[in-house]
């Protein structure tokens, strides 16, 4: 357990550099956002076309994005039934704690961790789940909260989701890196060494992203939202996912672990900012840097259980 604590430490001591360079004020903030920017749009469009397109040797797997997206959906499925019941919220804000609860900051901090413990495996889990939650799951939740609280416009909800799907650069990523695999298109060694070394630095990037994206959060005290949200993510989503990928015929044995991880990592890191237009904020901000100090501890003893 020991030697698992220390193997992950180093990605939690990048996010503590992260946190401290702004909360010192050693780093001005605002860098944060367009640090982020260049993660999230060139860094790892560059990540998944290395886990997607160069490698081809290794398939992506149908079974296993069946049963993690059902586990997905039923975490928060689950996680807005128990919530309406014990905390009383109003629907749409169901909606959105659910959110946290069943959707993994994938690229952020799985994809490291994974990569780091699994090797070539991280690769293709990673862009299996970023397909899932930014297809699937975070417009599911989304749409749930809007329909929720205005139930007579559905039809423009239903064409801002399609519209923010087909506009995201990480789905657009993903479709040009499947069309390159399946048309065997060679894309040069100069090409393909850019995106090799571009890959290599999203995962360093992305947890000093995460670091100080937390230290310009605000902390409230929500204290029973917050749990409510750190018990869903931490525990109730890779607890289902794990017995999904267990359950579901076809799953590869050597993703299972893998998949078991990237469940259990917390929450997106942009999850306040889709929570802000529905007046949890505060909340959901609190709710990720809880969760992700946690899950020091937790993904630790994860990885002793699959590993």
């Amino acid at each position: 357990m020991l030697d698992i604590f220390l193997t992950t430490l180093p990605i939690y001591l990048l996010i503590l550099v992260g946190f401290a360079s702004v909360r010192s004020g050693y780093l001005d903030g605002a860098m944060i956002a367009g640090l982020g920017q260049f993660t999230l749009k060139v860094a790892l469009i560059a990540l998944i076309f290395r886990a997607v397109a160069l490698p081809r040797d290794a398939a992506l797997s149908l079974p296993f994005m069946a049963a993690y997206a059902a586990a997905s959906i039923l975490t928060m499925v689950l996680g807005y039934a128990l919530v309406r019941v014990i905390l009383r919220p109003s629907a749409p804000e169901g909606w959105i704690l659910a959110m946290g609860m069943g959707n993994s900051n994938s690229g952020f901090l799985g994809f490291p961790i994974a990569a780091l413990v699994f090797g070539p495996e991280a690769g293709t889990v990673f862009a299996m789940t970023m397909t899932i939650e930014n297809v699937l799951t975070l417009p599911f939740a989304v749409l749930a909260a809007g329909m929720a609280g205005q139930r007579r416009r559905i039809g423009p909800l239903l064409a801002q989701a399609g519209r923010q799907i087909i506009a995201n650069p990480l789905l657009i990523g993903v479709a040009l890196a499947l069309a390159v695999r399946v048309s065997g298109l060679r894309l040069g060694a100069p090409v393909e060494s850019a995106i090799v070394t571009l890959a290599g630095a999203a995962g360093p990037l992305a947890l000093f992203v995460i670091g100080g994206t937390m230290a310009r959060l605000s902390i409230s005290g929500h204290w029973r939202r917050t749990t409510a949200i750190t018990l869903g993510k931490l525990v109730l989503h890779p607890a289902l996912v794990a017995l999904a990928l267990i359950l579901v015929p076809g799953v590869p044995s050597a993703l299972i672990p893998v998949g078991i991880l990237f469940a259990a990592v917390p929450m997106l890191t942009i999850y306040p900012l889709l929570a802000t237009p529905f007046g949890l904020g505060a909340v959901t901000s609190t709710a990720l840097v809880v969760s992700t100090a946690l899950s020091v501890f937790s993904v630790s003893l994860v990885l002793h259980w699959v590993l």
